[in-house]
């Protein structure tokens, strides 16, 4: 059993009332998860303030509470205590909570705009390998004999520390996950001492956040700082933040990328509709590279996954066989029709991303290039024009739709889109009905065409203002492939 004052240490409290020896069975932010003896920690939120729902924890069984607020006149049948900072609070009690899990297994943090959950699964597969290896990204947590969906990249503490108590119950001595930028400013993973970071990339995104591209990168770039001269940071030397993190490090790291001074490259490779293969120089030696994952994004996560298997001491040949053996992650570049034309799937929501995916299909397509591709409501606006130049530029012809329109009216969002493409601009078409559009859009392909369907990737929902419906691109590929097109 845990006690109270010692999940919350010696220097956190500000003022309190009742005892603080009292039990404690978990620790829980959502006031609905609070069962008998949990302890609530109240979030004040950017919409919403967790007090508020302090009664309803307090209804549920909660033995305590934590917030910023002071002890209200109220609710005197539970302990009440004040701290300076609540989410600080929420990631070390939780931690302490499950005896600091983190501290027993290498964690590896994989964050950048694009990138981070083909990169966790590559490195998830190549060391699972060697030791049973658990991971935790958009799709799900999950190790071998166990997977649980997960609603955010990198889940509230609580989830996160649960999580890895059971992992290294069942075994698991290596943990990989995607950070994303939100986890690290929100403390998510304060808590978390990592062996390894892998940054991936950077670009416009998730400015309703963060606000600006300064702070979006502070953000990213204090992973980096939490390393120590023991640890490693894997750097992409492509990118032009890549310098700048390289700049701010105290540990050891590794570069990789095309160029000739990443420490890991390629000495030739060569991409087609089938895969990758390629030739890389490591500091350990040349790397055959065969996989089914398609594109030179893809060959940039493997080289991301290669550098990490590489810090951990993972033999060439086994590198080697883990790749050749790699399944495409769940929505990225996912082929949902392979015939006389080609159907892609693909998560790719950043003008940066979906320009990666559109020029590495330029390289081996023959045909013609269709994109159909919208963007998210009540999310980073600014994205939504640089979208719609990257396909004007890159495609042949450009489908805009809705993807998860929420809040706004998706008719709005797509004249964002287009009022990115140059004037005079008229190789597009506009449809709001997502399911419509990517049906427009396998009708119009033909031998050697490339259809590429972007913006949901995994996702099998569709959010709208009232409701969220089902929905899933590669089902529509598929049911309409089923009945012919043309």
């Amino acid at each position: 059993m845990k006690y109270l004052d010692e999940l919350l240490g010696k220097q956190e409290s500000l003022a309190w009332r009742g005892d603080l020896h009292v039990p404690v069975s978990g620790i829980e932010l959502d006031s609905r998860k609070i069962r008998k003896n949990y302890c609530y920690i109240s979030i004040k939120g950017f919409v919403r303030d967790g007090i508020a729902y302090a009664a309803e924890a307090i209804r549920n069984g909660a033995s305590a509470v934590v917030s910023i607020h002071p002890p209200p006149q109220n609710h005197r049948q539970v302990t009440w205590v004040q701290v300076k900072n609540d989410r600080r609070v929420l990631s070390q009690m939780a931690s302490r909570f499950f005896d600091s899990p983190a501290e027993k297994m290498r964690v590896i943090g994989v964050t950048g705009t694009n990138g981070k959950t083909t990169t966790v699964g590559l490195i998830q597969a190549l060391l699972n390998a060697m030791v049973k290896t658990a991971a935790i990204g958009t799709l799900n947590m999950n190790f071998p004999g166990f997977c649980q969906k997960t609603k955010l990249t990198t889940p509230e503490a609580p989830d996160l520390f649960a999580f890895m108590d059971k992992a290294l119950k069942a075994g698991c001595q290596n943990l990989v996950m995607e950070v994303s930028s939100a986890a690290l400013s929100l403390l998510r993973v304060e808590d978390i001492n990592f062996s390894q970071a892998v940054f991936t990339s950077f670009s416009g995104d998730h400015l309703d956040f963060h606000q600006t591209m300064e702070n979006y990168f502070e953000a990213k770039l204090s992973l980096f700082k939490k390393l120590g001269s023991e640890q490693w940071a894997i750097i992409n030397g492509d990118d032009p933040k890549g310098e700048s993190i390289i700049r701010e490090l105290n540990c050891r790291y590794i570069t990789f990328g095309f160029s000739a001074h990443a420490d890991i490259r390629p000495l030739k490779y060569h991409f087609s509709l089938s895969g990758i293969k390629a030739l890389l120089h490591t500091p350990r030696g040349k790397i055959d590279i065969q996989s089914n994952l398609l594109g030179r994004f893809n060959l940039m996560n493997i080289m991301a996954a290669v550098s990490s298997a590489l810090v951990n001491d993972m033999a060439l040949e086994k590198i080697s066989a883990g790749l050749n053996e790699f399944i495409p992650v769940k929505g990225r570049v996912n082929i949902a029709h392979a015939g006389d034309f080609l159907a892609v799937v693909d998560y790719a929501h950043s003008d940066d991303a979906l320009a990666n995916l559109l020029k590495s299909f330029r390289e081996f397509s023959s045909g013609r290039l269709i994109v159909v591709f919208g963007a998210g409501g009540c999310r980073d606006k600014s994205k939504r024009p640089r979208m719609g130049r990257v396909a004007a530029n890159f495609a042949d012809w450009v489908m805009v739709t809705s993807d998860n329109p929420r809040q706004e009216d998706p008719h709005d969002i797509i004249a964002e889109i287009v009022a990115g493409f140059d004037e005079g601009f008229t190789d597009f078409s506009t449809e709001v009905d997502r399911k419509k559009a990517i049906e427009k859009a396998l009708d119009m392909a033909g031998p050697g065409d490339v259809v590429l369907i972007a913006g949901k990737g995994h996702e099998d929902y569709q959010i709208f203002k009232e409701r969220t419906v089902h929905f899933d691109d590669i089902e529509i590929v598929r049911n309409k492939m089923r009945k012919g097109h043309g």
